[in-house]
């Protein structure tokens, strides 16, 4: 019974309402928001009918970029008087300087044609908008059936994207925080990103951010109009050369609800109904400044920000062997990815490895900040006392516009005679006791006491034949050395390729000797061996000293021989792996034998690639 009351009711107004309209006379009125814009300026036009109609005819519009409809309905019940209206409202962009008059519009209602009044408008000097903009102005706001996908730029509509950078104009390293603000007067239902700029020539840093967080905006006003602003989109760009570097535009999909004109009488009486549509929306390209660092004859480290340094040695007395652990950390706020070398002077005497870096960072919207350690494995070899010397840490603050030099202080190393020292590693100075001296072959022999048996010479010796054999043995003796000489000579020709050809079974003796140890379970001694049999296989192979061989040669004569990347990176992470095991053995548990494994398929992979 009650629905019955309601449709009633709701019918009974309707009723009432086409027939007071009928008898009210029906106007159609054009207002504008200014009627002085500037160039470029958006304005709207609404033309209000108070009654209803159908065959909305808007003007020409001539002398701007028209955009619209957007259609509304209002009903209003006074009295007993029932007044219905319904607007059609449009945005316009002048697009040069003059006085323009705007057309009447007209429409049907109660069986004839209603037209409304002209309006002029006049248009003083402004900021002209883009021409991509007031070529898709039209399409964007496009209601009815239609859903196509469009493209919108410039700053002069419903609905774009800039891209804001925090600073203009930066020196080289410096940070520069992009935002990507996306200004609404429509409802947007989502956003995805379709076509991201190039940031060619920055060191990038994807600030973290929340999906659900994405479309809640603040209030913006921009140009006199007043948008809802969402940041959608931030990074934090480090530029990596000097000049103007130009970051391309950004394009975004967005499904905007756009409203549906229906001649059903329920959607006109709340409104209307409304479709998403995919439109696309695109920001104009920036340029990004950047100033050149200023000459420094200081040792430059090329770390731009604000930053401090701390250094710890683990310990300063040792003995000739041990391993200890040299710490650097470098913290604050910059480019701290970017330092990947500090300018350490070890010891002549010392062993020290490439160190093992550490991050620990935070990105947000302030830049980037946290730290990056060093950690170095250093190996003195002769007792003594040694000292690093003072590490000298500059870089340049941008808010100071100068270098800053950072000092960590001398370190002194006391380094005692190692247990297991051998006479070749060991500078002797001063009174050598016996037990340090040791039978080092059959060439020293002790002083015989005894007595010794004579031969009898009184025996013929003349042309016998141990005579002939004394004579002519050396002769043939020379001959053959002679021969195998210069056959050995030609067969080692080429030293470099001899040492090239017997890399592999070097390295295969080297590492039967590290698999004997094995069984016994000696740690350290086994990955030593294995250690040195990697190392003295590069030191064939490629024929480098000992002394010069490091992560970065090795990589690099790999790959100069075609080794494929994920080879290399086994490789330097077999050699990293063996050589912690080496100098911490406790701290491995691992199986030897799968270590002896690894090894051995290392280098018949190597043998295998290497071109």
């Amino acid at each position: 019974m009650d629905k019955l009351k309601t449709s009633i009711f709701i019918a009974l107004i309707l009723f009432c309402g086409g027939y007071f309209s009928s008898i009210t006379a029906q106007s159609l009125t054009a207002r504008a928001s200014s009627t002085t814009v500037g160039v470029g300026q958006e304005f709207q036009i609404d033309y209000s009918l108070n009654a209803t109609g159908s065959g909305f005819t808007p003007p020409t519009f001539a002398g701007f970029d028209a955009s619209g409809p957007a259609q509304s309905q209002s009903m209003s019940i006074v009295n007993g008087a029932v007044t219905q209206a319904i607007t059609f409202s449009y945005y316009l962009v002048a697009k040069s300087e003059g006085t323009f008059t705007i057309g009447a519009a007209s429409i049907k209602a109660g069986g004839k044609t209603i037209t409304s009044n002209s309006l002029t408008i006049k248009v003083v000097k402004g900021t002209p908008p883009s021409s991509s903009q007031n070529a898709n102005n039209a399409a964007a706001q496009q209601g009815g059936n239609n859903s196509t996908q469009t493209t919108i730029t410039g700053q002069n509509n419903n609905l774009f994207i800039r891209l804001v950078p925090s600073k203009a104009k930066v020196y080289e390293g410096e940070e520069l925080t992009v935002n990507v603000k996306l200004y609404m007067r429509v409802n947007v239902e989502s956003v995805q990103e379709s076509d991201a700029p190039d940031y060619a020539g920055f060191y990038t840093e994807d600030i973290p951010q929340n999906p659900r967080a994405q479309l809640p905006a603040a209030n913006e006003v921009l140009n006199g109009l007043q948008y809802k602003v969402a940041t959608v989109q931030q990074k934090i760009l480090f530029p990596q050369h000097t000049g103007k570097i130009k970051i391309s535009p950004l394009t975004l999909q967005c499904l905007v609800d756009q409203q549906v004109k229906s001649n059903n009488v329920f959607d006109q009486f709340f409104g209307g109904s409304y479709k998403r549509v995919p439109t696309n929306v695109k920001s104009e390209p920036i340029t990004i400044d950047v100033l050149p660092l200023p000459k420094t004859e200081k040792t430059f480290s090329g770390a731009v920000g604000d930053l401090s340094i701390k250094g710890n040695l683990d310990r300063n007395k040792v003995k000739a062997n041990d391993a200890m652990n040299l710490t650097i950390t470098v913290s604050g706020n910059g480019n701290l990815k970017l330092i990947d070398t500090l300018p350490i002077r070890f010891p002549s005497d010392f062993d020290h490895y490439d160190p093992k870096i550490s991050d620990h960072f935070t990105v947000n919207a302030s830049g980037v900040s946290g730290s990056r350690t060093f950690s170095y494995l250093i190996i003195p070899r002769h007792p003594g006392s040694f000292k690093i010397t003072p590490i000298e840490f500059t870089y340049f603050n941008p808010q100071k516009k100068a270098y800053t030099t950072l000092s960590i202080p001398e370190m002194n190393i006391e380094v005692a005679k190692g247990d297991n020292t051998t006479a070749s590693s060991v500078t002797i100075s001063g009174p050598v006791n016996k037990e340090d001296v040791k039978t080092l072959g059959s060439d020293i022999r002790y002083i015989h006491a005894g007595h010794e048996s004579f031969y009898n010479t009184d025996g013929f010796f003349l042309y016998s034949f141990p005579f002939y054999t004394g004579v002519f043995a050396p002769i043939l003796a020379f001959i053959g050395f002679v021969v195998a000489r210069r056959r050995y000579i030609e067969l080692h020709k080429d030293t470099v390729a001899l040492k090239k050809r017997g890399a592999t079974g070097m390295a295969k003796k080297r590492l039967k000797i590290a698999h004997q140890n094995i069984a016994s379970g000696n740690k350290e001694v086994f990955y030593a061996e294995l250690l040195s049999a990697l190392n003295g296989y590069f030191s064939d192979k490629f024929s480098i000293p000992l002394a010069d061989l490091s992560r970065d040669t090795i990589s690099a004569n790999l790959t100069q021989k075609n080794v494929k990347a994920e080879t290399i990176q086994m490789a330097n992470k077999t050699l990293d792996d063996y050589e912690f095991a080496r100098y911490a053995p406790a701290a491995v548990t691992g199986n030897l034998e799968e270590a002896y494994t690894s090894a051995v398929k290392l280098i018949t992979l190597l043998e295998d690639e290497i071109s």
